[in-house]
């Protein structure tokens, strides 16, 4: 069976990364859901992908990291999308974590680049340990040090890596980590049968990202993709 992710939760009808989002999204159907991590100022972590916040609000233009959860709740950030969703605010992870059953598979993406946040696979970790069963959530990221630093401190937790220009070998250097990776993520631009053929050899699944036409949809299940992340909620 696919494994279809809501990426930033059903971001084509609602802001994404947002409450109303992931609500949205599971209304639809979805069995699964992508979301963004950072941290807030004081050590909190906040599901939010640009590390920047001017798309916004022009008056905030640090990084997410410069400002308390306080600060970052003040800001609306579903006007920019919709005025139906005005006053729609940044969620933290247990927000997130707190609404979704589960039944259904979370895949939480570190944002580490280029700000990064230390000591955030500690905070995510904590919070995955709390609220959630190990077998449905993923924690991806492009950042693979922090893929390896989350690794060492809860073994258990399935990995997936995340790939956006071509690598020599691909499969064969996530093999070499030593983690426990079950899935590659991809750009769905450089999946071709060659690249499906290598993650299957290691036994990996293949996960592209973000698909956003019927065209795109079918080359990749043609491939032989194992699932992908997608804004149509019909794919769901």
């Amino acid at each position: 069976m696919l494994c279809i992710f809501a990426h930033r939760g059903a971001e084509s009808s609602a802001p994404e990364n947002t409450l109303a989002a992931f609500k949205t999204a599971l209304n639809s159907g979805a069995k699964a859901l992508e979301l963004d991590v950072q941290l807030s100022k004081d050590q909190i972590p906040v599901v939010i992908h640009d590390y920047k916040l001017t798309r916004y609000n022009k008056e905030y233009n640090e990084s997410v990291n410069e400002y308390t959860l306080s600060e970052l709740k003040d800001i609306d950030i579903g006007s920019f999308f919709s005025t139906e969703f005005k006053d729609e605010r940044i969620p933290t992870l247990k927000e997130v974590l707190e609404l979704t059953p589960q039944s259904v598979m979370l895949n939480i993406e570190i944002k580490n680049t280029p700000k990064r946040h230390i000591g955030i696979e500690q905070k995510i970790a904590d919070l995955i340990s709390e609220y959630r069963t190990i077998d449905n959530v993923l924690v991806s990221s492009f950042d693979h040090l922090a893929l390896e630093n989350i690794g060492k401190i809860n073994p258990q937790l399935k990995l997936g890596f995340l790939i956006h220009y071509p690598l020599i070998n691909a499969a064969k250097y996530v093999n070499s980590t030593g983690l426990n990776v079950v899935s590659i993520h991809p750009n769905k631009n450089i999946v071709d049968e060659k690249f499906i053929e290598e993650c299957q050899k290691y036994n990996y699944k293949v996960f592209p990202y973000t698909v956003k036409n019927d065209l795109e949809y079918q080359t990749l299940i043609d491939l032989g993709v194992d699932g992908m992340f997608t804004s149509k909620e019909e794919y769901y």
